[in-house]
């Protein structure tokens, strides 16, 4: 079994844990959750749950501990937020470590069981996201101790471990104190959610990967083929991982917990700083939250605040991978973002939203969006074909 929401086993255990949940009492559905969770991610990945649950124990809670001690009991905050920045730094140097280990082999890891185990984590970018939130929310909120249960759950939590959407603690603590009830309108809400992730995933994802495969499989492009083949992979990225945000909604909602939402037209957005407020719109937040506002944000003001912006989608493109084509990607949708943040580029308001200038901006955004899906196509091979198909005509 793998831990995958298209793997058939992993999901009829999902199922039947959500479907369990109806027939446990109100007290011990914390227990329940976090019992399930850590055995569907056990079964599925024994080195995952062991590094995240080890994470958690040994460095999240006792420093989560230590943070609002300082923070909230001694009103010692400067202390506290140094605390708070050399722990994010070292989960930022874990995070650094996994990524590299991804695409190149570490020396001083070679091919010995650290190199096994980094290999074989599933959704520990996920992971060390919600941990930098976990910590960061002890800073600001005084939250009452609950022990470690809570954060074990947020950090195993099956339905969200291997893409997200990233869930923030504070949500998911409150919820974990009363879980959804599972009734009639919630199994056919979670019902839908699936079964639209599915179709999204299997079907319109699916034909669409066969589509690019066969655009490059004729050779030499040209602009209309260029064209074509970038539309058709705009749109499989967004059926492939939009499907898996409903999966992962819907088994969710199965779970009791309302999963923070992906998407939300992001299609219909007139600029791109829109366009990535509307797609995978967790990490966005979670960018805004934890790096942009923290860093001043808007209060910088003109070009410091655009710089910020670009910084922030040149780490997302590192965060995709320490390649060429993911810094290439970074660096055209930052560049893209920084010229609107100068220009003062602002969306087109909500009840403007009509007529040809409309459009014409809807268009101009998602044509500069899509033309960044080049740089995800799976070889520099592929993406030289594509980007040489576009100066071709005949």
């Amino acid at each position: 079994m793998s831990l995958s929401l298209l793997d058939p086993a992993f999901l009829a255990l999902l199922l039947a844990v959500g479907l369990l949940r109806r027939w446990v009492p109100a007290r011990g559905h914390g227990h329940f959750g976090l019992l399930a969770s850590a055995g569907l991610i056990g079964l599925a990945s024994p080195a995952t749950l062991a590094v995240i649950a080890g994470l958690a124990l040994g460095y999240l809670y006792p420093t989560a501990l230590a943070i609002r001690r300082l923070r909230w009991g001694r009103q010692q905050p400067l202390r506290a937020r140094w605390l708070l920045l050399a722990a994010v730094l070292g989960l930022v140097a874990i995070m650094v470590v996994f990524k590299l280990d991804r695409h190149f082999t570490l020396p001083w890891f070679g091919e010995g069981r650290v190199h096994a185990v980094l290999g074989s984590l599933i959704g520990f970018s996920y992971f060390l996201f919600k941990a930098i939130n976990y910590l960061y929310m002890h800073y600001l909120l005084d939250l009452p101790d609950r022990g470690p249960a809570t954060l074990l759950h947020f950090a195993l939590f099956p339905s969200t471990i291997t893409s997200g959407p990233i869930q923030k603690y504070q949500e998911f603590r409150a919820q974990a104190a009363a879980p959804l009830p599972l009734d009639r309108a919630l199994l056919l809400a979670s019902g839908y959610r699936v079964t639209r992730g599915l179709f999204r995933k299997l079907c319109l994802a699916y034909a669409l990967d066969g589509a690019v495969a066969a655009i490059l499989a004729r050779g030499e492009l040209n602009a209309p083929w260029s064209a074509l083949l970038v539309a058709c992979l705009y749109l499989y990225f967004y059926f492939d991982f939009a499907g898996y945000s409903d999966l992962a909604i819907g088994f969710g909602g199965l779970l009791g917990f309302k999963v923070p939402e992906n998407f939300k037209e992001p299609f219909r957005a007139t600029s791109i700083t829109e366009f990535w407020r509307n797609w995978h719109v967790s990490l966005g937040d979670w960018f805004r939250d934890h790096v942009f506002i923290p860093l001043g944000g808007m209060r910088l003001g003109g070009v410091r605040a655009a710089a910020l912006a670009f910084a922030i989608m040149f780490l997302c493109g590192l965060w995709h991978g320490l390649t060429l084509p993911f810094l290439a990607w970074g660096l055209w949708h930052g560049s893209n973002i920084f010229v609107e943040g100068i220009l003062g580029v602002r969306p087109v308001p909500r009840g403007a939203r009509g007529g040809v200038g409309y459009w014409a901006r809807v268009a101009s955004t998602n044509a500069r969006t899509a033309f960044g899906a080049v740089f995800f196509l799976p070889s520099l091979d592929a993406t030289r074909q594509v980007l040489l198909g576009f100066v071709t005509w005949s």
